[in-house]
């Protein structure tokens, strides 16, 4: 066999690989498990067929259409598991801790708190967004609404009161808390809150599902886990 036909056959198992590995990916991103893999082709000294899509490839096969149904019948799963439950806990705690007399003086503080309350809640939406696999849009969503119900708290406390007029962290808690009572004046502050969420959160679970279609091989941290407990229950 001449020369080109062994580049030819090399340039063909790249092609396959790259396309079952995109197909896995497009699975994963859909919450379907995918069916066990043929054996793979294995060519000399050609790092693309075990490794990650590559750069281009992974973003094609990170981006696809939005399986909008089939995310909102996980939805009753999805409120049950870390990526729901963790961020919640970081909102509901940190609107206590800047309840607290004096907190809010500090200008480090005041950014932190922002951050995780002020909707949309981007650090709470991006984190949930990382951590599950489907209906990071929804969590973007749900976050901003626990955002905004923490910021009128916050805004219509007396703890508030230790910023100085102009501060940024204060007129954004105060913009919310004002608003409370007039309904259409809320509606476009929760609206609003819930519209950049989603976006946000969409953008988080893109972004996740590009980092595991440039490393597929790389297992989770669950799976990790499991692997330490089968190894140290093989020792016993």
């Amino acid at each position: 066999m001449s020369n080109q036909d062994h580049s030819n056959d090399r340039a063909e198992a790249r092609r396959r690989n790259r396309l079952a590995a995109k197909q896995r990916a497009e699975q994963e991103a859909l919450g379907i498990t995918p069916e066990a893999p043929a054996a793979p082709v294995t060519i000399a000294a050609t790092p693309t067929a075990t490794g990650g899509l590559g750069f281009r490839a992974a973003l094609r096969s990170s981006a696809g259409r939005a399986p909008i149904r089939e995310d909102l019948a996980y939805l009753p799963r999805l409120i049950r598991t870390r990526a729901f439950l963790l961020p919640i806990a970081a909102i509901v705690v940190t609107t206590i801790f800047a309840l607290q007399p004096g907190v809010l003086s500090s200008n480090i503080v005041q950014v932190v708190i922002q951050q995780i309350v002020n909707p949309p809640a981007f650090f709470a939406v991006f984190i949930g967004g990382m951590m599950t696999r489907r209906g990071a849009w929804m969590l973007g969503g749900l976050f901003s609404v626990f955002a905004y119900a923490a910021s009128a708290i916050i805004g219509s406390s007396n703890v508030i009161a230790v910023l100085a007029d102009g501060n940024p962290v204060k007129d954004s808690f105060k913009a919310i808390s004002n608003n409370l009572g007039n309904p259409g004046a809320m509606f476009i502050d929760i609206y609003g809150a819930i519209a950049v969420g989603i976006a946000v959160g969409a953008f988080a679970g893109w972004y996740s599902r590009f980092l595991r279609a440039m490393s597929p091989n790389q297992p989770t941290e669950r799976d990790r886990r499991r692997m330490e407990a089968e190894r140290r229950k093989g020792k016993r």
